[in-house]
């Protein structure tokens, strides 16, 4: 259902909904990472995006994100990215 509706939200104008862009890439990216695909592109693509705005709500995805993560946090890539997003957005891992 995520993947769907992600489908329909892409046809957004690109830089009209930023905040919106962003949670959409991290909802995906979840849904990805609990289909057993890191989805790490999707989640470094929101973090670009979100790194530009201010939002709480948009933070607490990308901590489910990073939540999401969890079977792969001994990773080199999966502790980068973690690092990445309390470095850039603030978030707890």
């Amino acid at each position: 259902m995520a993947l769907t509706w992600s489908n329909q939200a892409a046809a957004m104008a690109p830089g009209t909904f930023t905040r919106s862009g962003g949670i959409r890439l991290a909802i995906v990216g979840t849904a990805h990472l609990q289909a057993r695909d890191h989805g790490l592109e999707l989640g470094n693509r929101s973090v670009d995006i979100l790194a530009r705005v201010q939002s709480t709500r948009a933070k607490d995805y990308v901590a489910e994100f990073n939540a999401a993560l969890s079977p792969w946090r001994r990773e080199p890539t999966v502790r980068d990215f973690v690092q990445r997003t309390r470095r850039e957005l603030g978030v707890a891992a």
